[in-house]
């Protein structure tokens, strides 16, 4: 017995919204993109307020560098005003999950340290993420799940292909 298709997408560029002048493949499959993203932007929301709006980046930033950071750096990772790392950082001192200290070496500067609590949330969110990212795959299947790989690595290889042809 074949799976029932739910989501009615064995041909998932035949029914795509705004694309019935696109002739080609190509254009649909832009078209079916964006649909996509466009249904899935509320959950991606949802995600991003979940991770307290950027703490979590900032967390995982300081666990990597594994040394102490100057706020400016991480406005720059973060893509952020020092505005908005000023008040990441001020949640994450309450929480006990980073400290700011004032450089010995010159005054005007704070240095940031993950604490244990910090490594434990980062820890726990990335076990999470692992963990629902495994019951995706597992509902899609083994083939599924291979075939999305497979073409996903495909996708960044052209892609970046054709970004870097464009500089």
């Amino acid at each position: 017995m074949m799976a029932e298709n739910l989501d009615n997408d064995a041909r998932p560029l035949d029914n795509v919204a705004g694309a019935a002048h696109a002739g080609d493949y190509a254009t649909r499959a832009v078209y079916a993109l964006q649909e996509i993203m466009l249904n899935h932007k509320q959950s991606i929301i949802n995600d991003y307020t979940r991770t307290n709006r950027g703490e979590l980046f900032v967390l995982q930033f300081l666990a990597r560098q594994n040394a102490q950071v100057l706020p400016s750096e991480l406005s720059l990772a973060l893509q952020a005003s020092t505005a908005r790392v000023s008040a990441l950082l001020g949640a994450l001192e309450k929480k006990g999950q980073i400290e700011r200290k004032i450089d010995t070496g010159n005054r005007r500067n704070i240095l940031v340290t993950i604490t244990l609590a910090g490594r434990q949330r980062v820890k726990a969110e990335v076990v999470k993420i692992h963990n629902g990212m495994i019951e995706v795959f597992q509902e899609m299947g083994q083939t599924d799940t291979e075939d999305f790989i497979r073409l996903l690595k495909r996708f960044m290889k052209v892609s970046q292909g054709q970004m870097s042809g464009r500089a």
